[in-house]
C-alpha cells in the first residue's frame, strides 16, 4: 500500500488505519518527530496488555510456562501476532487520535491534495 498525500487522501488512509490494514511503523512515518514517540507509547501500553492477558491465560506458548519477565516490562511478540488485525486496530486507533490533528502531521500530509 502506497501511503503517498497526492494518491490517497486523509479520509482513506485514517479509514484503512483503523480497519486494521495499516501496519504501526508506516503510520508513525506520517506523525511529526515529536508525535512519534507518544505514539509508540501508546502501542507499548497495548503490547503490554496483550502480554499481561496471554501470560495469565493459563495457555502459554511454552510447555514451561510465559518466558516473559513482566517485572522488567518484557513484551511477547506471540499474543500480537495471535490477535492480528486487532492489535494493528488498537494502535491505529492511537494514531487517529493524533493523526487528527494537522499540526502532528509531517508536512506532506498537512493539506489533503489527494482531494
Amino acid at each position: 500500500m502506497d501511503i503517498n498525500p497526492n494518491t490517497i487522501t486523509i479520509d482513506q488512509v485514517t479509514r484503512l488505519a483503523v480497519e486494521g490494514q495499516l501496519s504501526k511503523d508506516p503510520l508513525a512515518q506520517l506523525l511529526v518527530p515529536e508525535k512519534r514517540t507518544a505514539y509508540a507509547d501508546a502501542c507499548a501500553r497495548i503490547e503490554t496488555a496483550y502480554t499481561c492477558a496471554c501470560g495469565t491465560s493459563g495457555d502459554p506458548c511454552l510447555e514451561s510456562g510465559c518466558s516473559i519477565d513482566h517485572e522488567h516490562g518484557e513484551t511477547c511478540l506471540q499474543p500480537l501476532l495471535r490477535a492480528g488485525r486487532e492489535y494493528q486496530k488498537k494502535c491505529a486507533e492511537e494514531w487517529a487520535r493524533l493523526f487528527s490533528d494537522p499540526r502532528n502531521r509531517i508536512d506532506a500530509w498537512k493539506a489533503d491534495s489527494a482531494a
